[in-house]
């Protein structure tokens, strides 16, 4: 995996650049990641 020092990127900057629109589909994204990776820790019955 390539760690976000090699991509050479400011996420703080990118997410500053992003009108208001596309920061709430962003964080809805990320959210919605979140929540799916700790379902995939809850084991199955």
């Amino acid at each position: 995996m390539v760690s976000s020092a090699q991509l050479d990127f400011n996420l703080q900057a990118l997410l500053g650049q992003l009108s208001q629109d596309d920061l709430c589909k962003f964080k809805s994204l990320i959210r919605t990641v979140s929540l799916g990776n700790e379902l995939q820790k809850i084991p199955q019955t």
